[in-house]
């Protein structure tokens, strides 16, 4: 499975709370290198669009921030799977390629007994134990990546449908 990512500084995974939060995973910078005085851009309709920080605060190994001007739930949803760029000469730039498991990294997971778990917000390449990283609400857990627990992948919904075993998700 491939799928086809601009380059970036990272990914806007989720939203968190009411108030416009949002949980981003830097990965081609430290986030503590960004001058948060400077805005990032996320691609909107074709164009760079500059974002400046409000609130910046590292969140379980990601980053938890507002955005000025963005500051209600439904207004960060608009942003969430989309890259952050550390500068506007975006377009220039070429795509790569993610492949394998990290691909699904935004995916939705369904369970044919529980419905709706979470979103896919990393992948881990345990050995011997590859894992997603789940998270719903507030919420972080790992599933395990078995041809037991999964029972297929829709790419036009974007969605991981699984068979968990009773109690995994209390773990």
């Amino acid at each position: 499975m491939r799928k086809k990512v601009r380059t970036g500084v990272g990914e806007v995974l989720k939203t968190f709370g009411a108030k416009g939060e949002l949980i981003i995973r830097f990965d081609a910078i430290a986030p503590e290198s960004l001058d948060l005085k400077e805005p990032v851009f996320i691609v909107i309709d074709g164009l760079p669009v500059p974002f400046y920080f409000k609130t910046f605060e590292p969140f379980a190994g990601k980053v938890k921030v507002i955005f000025e001007n963005m500051e209600s739930e439904q207004l960060a949803s608009e942003l969430v799977g989309k890259r952050l760029h550390a500068d506007n000469s975006i377009a220039e730039k070429p795509e790569t390629e993610v492949s394998g498991f990290a691909a699904l990294i935004s995916f939705a997971v369904r369970d044919e007994k529980l419905g709706e778990i979470g979103i896919i917000t990393d992948f881990f390449d345990y050995p011997k134990n590859p894992c997603f990283e789940v998270c719903k609400d507030e919420k972080q857990f790992l599933i395990p990546i078995n041809e037991e627990l999964i029972v297929g992948i829709n790419d036009e919904d974007k969605t991981l449908i699984t068979t968990l075993p009773e109690g995994l998700l209390e773990i």
